[in-house]
């Protein structure tokens, strides 16, 4: 979950091919000087980041170092969440890994065949799918009032991609 640039909730789930989770993380961290009162959906306040955040850092070390060599990195837009963590550890000794991305939100694009809004019509393709639309369309069981929890968002993405990877939507 961010605001601006600056991450306010950082989470991850680790599983397996069999989506046998093999550890979960989600905390909330310091930063943001404010949240944006126009996104009711966002669940991160100003009070939680005073009074349970930590420094970002802790949370992106703790993400970076459950993370194996062969590992798959999974997220729905993977360039945004990449770059929000590149930003936050570029004067530091963290290093992003060059671990395989995959995002569930580029990778779906033409298997949700969503028409782009009059003004994006004039480029070619569909429309990215919002993380709902793909679970919409794979039937994923989901409960809308819970999107954008950041560990919420990762269980509805790791549901999203293994059942886009038994149909063959992701590789």
């Amino acid at each position: 979950t961010v605001f601006g640039k600056t991450i306010t909730q950082l989470a991850f789930i680790k599983f397996d091919i069999d989506g046998l989770i093999i550890d979960s993380y989600s905390a909330i961290t310091k930063g943001a000087i404010q949240v944006n009162p126009n996104i009711p959906a966002v669940k991160v306040t100003m009070k939680d980041i005073n009074d349970k955040g930590i420094n970002p850092l802790i949370a992106i070390k703790r993400f970076l170092d459950v993370i194996n060599d062969g590992d798959i990195l999974i997220s729905h837009n993977s360039e945004f969440d990449s770059g929000l963590i590149k930003e936050a550890i570029k004067n530091t000794s963290l290093r992003f890994p060059t671990n395989k991305l995959i995002c569930t939100m580029k990778n779906s694009t033409n298997f949700c065949k969503i028409d782009k809004p009059e003004s994006a019509r004039k480029y070619p393709g569909y429309k990215y799918p919002t993380l709902n639309e793909l679970a919409i369309k794979l039937n994923i069981t989901r409960d809308e009032s819970k999107y954008h929890d950041a560990l919420y968002d990762c269980t509805i993405t790791k549901d999203c991609f293994l059942s886009g990877l038994d149909m063959g939507i992701f590789k």
